[in-house]
């Protein structure tokens, strides 16, 4: 008799994320941040990263991270994690700078893809962003070869 079912098992699958413990919140991404880098729920961090068979089996490749990421030591991993984010900060932030930097014909020798500009309107359309003939300004569009 399907409506005698376990009803604990429908919420957990069926319902809206759970309620933070303190902060009486919906918990919605696991994964989510404070602005110093650390986990706002680092249980749901955790369990997340566990959960996750490929993040589990890149964590596992590298034992000290495994100690940290396995163990029951939140400081610790608070702290793994804020390295981990700032360190992924700076690099975005370098990456940026780089391109920022390059000069026209630096970028003209990577992009050497041609694309059609009526596919890519037509592609801009499909995903909500009009444009009218008045703004349809690009006429000629690269972009780098993603093969190479």
């Amino acid at each position: 008799r399907h409506w005698q079912v376990d009803r604990s098992q429908y919420v957990l699958l069926h319902s809206t994320p759970p309620v933070h413990p303190v902060l009486q919140h919906r918990m919605s991404d696991p994964y989510a941040l404070n602005d110093d880098g650390t986990a706002k729920d680092p249980a749901a961090f955790r369990a997340a990263l566990k959960a996750d068979p490929a993040k589990l089996e890149a964590i596992e490749k590298e034992p000290e991270v495994a100690e940290v990421v396995l163990g029951n030591d939140d400081h610790a991993f608070q702290e793994l994690i804020k390295s981990v984010y700032h360190t992924e900060k700076k690099r975005q932030e370098r990456l940026n700078r780089t391109m920022a930097e390059r000069t026209i014909d630096a970028q003209r020798a990577s992009a050497t893809v041609p694309r059609d500009t009526v596919q890519l309107y037509a592609q801009l359309r499909e995903s909500g962003l009009q444009y009218g003939p008045a703004f349809r300004l690009l006429r000629n569009v690269h972009v780098p070869d993603i093969a190479a």
